[in-house]
This record gives structure tokens, sequence and C-alpha cells, in this order.
């Protein structure tokens, strides 16, 4: 009888080996075996079942993402007409700072970016990278500034805090410092903190109860966006635009 414990290996196996198809843009099951340290015999099996289902696809020896997966993500995104509204309003963002504009959410203590708009269309996020760590963007400082320090002791334990550009926070006491600046003014910045050369301003976005349904951002390149952009001219069209959403969330009953 296969255990509990063997049925989450398997399902933990297939899993990082569909990561690593995507990371490696396509992968023969040689080198599948390699970078996961399993045999190739256990690495075939796996993309047999995962082929079956139309999760991977074969081409010349190489295993590449299938449309499976695409359909699924697609349907993850639209599941709820609450993103899709967060949509319409990135576009306003972005029409009313004439910047970019970005929705993003918390997921397993890591910001999503669902839609991202420069200009009059919001579309879904094509980000490779598209998980992003909490501590160098502004909606997730802004969500670790409202979660109880319980909660942001399990994220820091789980991801750290890696320096991902030179502005990169990367200690936990520069991070409280930070949070209690964002609670204080009611919003969050990340400058240059994930890529170099942007500076985003973002702000949270609650259900009628309270609960944090993500975040919107407006961001420009630095070479033209001065400090009374990222902490004046962003945070009040945030600060006048979000509220807009949030109210339209409740008349429409999305949450």
């Amino acid at each position: 009888m296969t255990t509990d414990s063997q049925l989450l290996t398997t399902t933990n196996a297939s899993l990082r080996i569909i990561e690593s198809i995507q990371e490696l843009d396509g992968a023969t099951p040689a080198v599948l075996a390699e970078r996961l340290s399993l045999s190739k015999s256990t690495v075939y099996k796996h993309l047999y079942t995962l082929a079956e289902h139309g999760y991977v696809i074969s081409e010349d020896g190489e295993y590449y993402l299938g449309a499976r997966l695409y359909h699924l993500g697609m349907y993850v995104r639209n599941r709820s007409k609450l993103y899709e509204l967060a949509g319409k309003y990135v576009v306003t963002l972005s029409e009313q700072s004439n910047e970019e504009s970005d929705f993003g959410v918390e997921e397993n203590g890591r910001i999503v970016t669902l839609y991202d708009s420069v200009g009059s269309s919001a579309s879904p996020s094509t980000r490779v990278e598209n998980y992003e760590y909490m501590h160098t963007t502004a909606i997730g400082k802004a969500m670790l500034a409202r979660l109880p320090v319980s909660r942001v002791d399990e994220i820091v334990e789980r991801w750290g805090l890696p320096a991902i550009t030179e502005q990169s926070i990367t200690t936990r006491s520069n991070l409280d410092e930070e949070l209690a600046r964002i609670r204080e003014r009611g919003y969050a910045v990340n400058d240059e903190e994930s890529i170099p050369g942007k500076r985003v301003a973002g702000v949270l976005a609650e259900d009628p109860t309270g609960d944090i349904i993500g975040g919107f951002t407006v961001s420009g390149p630095a070479y033209r966006i001065e400090d009374t952009d990222l902490h004046q001219e962003f945070p009040d069209i945030l600060q006048r635009v979000v509220p807009e959403f949030e109210a339209e969330v409740k008349s429409q009953g999305l949450a």
C-alpha cells in the first residue's frame, strides 16, 4: 500500500519536474534527472504520466510545458470577476499617472503580479519571474505592514531577505523600520529594490470586511521619477483611485 509520505514525495517530484522544464525552457530527461538528483527511469515515469494528461509535451527528445497548464492558469486568473475588475483599475491608474501600473496578490508568502498596464490597456502579466519577494516590492511591503508579526516571521523564515538589487532590504531590523514608516504614511515604496532603475509606490485594496484583496502600484523609471513623484503624486493618485475600486467591489458584491 502506498503511504501518505510516498504520495507526497511523488507529487513533489512531478511538481519539481514541471518547474524545472519551465525554468530551462525545455529539457531532456537526462538533464532533468541530473538537475533533480533522480534516476532517469523515475523521470521517464513522471514525464509519461504528465504527458498523458497534457501537462507536458515531447518534441525531438525534449519536454516542454503543455497547453493544459496554460488553460489551468487562465482559469485561476479568470476565476474571479474581482480580479478582472482590478484590471480595469490598473488601466485607470496608468492613464491618470501616465506611467506603468500593476495589480498583484500574495500567494504563499510571495507576490504574484496578475495585471500590468502602460497606457490604455491592461494585460495579464507575462513576466517569466512572476513571483517576487515581499520585502522587495511595494505591494509586498504594504502587506507585511498589515500582517501580524507572527505571519511576518513565518514569511521571513521561509524565504529570507535576499538582496535582489543593491537597494534591497536585507536585515530584519531594517525591514521592521520600513514597515513602521509604511504604517505611518499609508503607502509603500519600492525604490529600485526589485529592479534597478525602477521606482514604485503601492497601496493595498481591501474588501468590505477589511481583508486584503491585493495591491495596486504606479511606477516609472528612476531617471525621471523624482522624490515628489514617488512620495506625493503617485500615492495621491493611488489613494484616490483605489477607494473607487473598493467601492465597486462592494457594490457588485464581489467580496
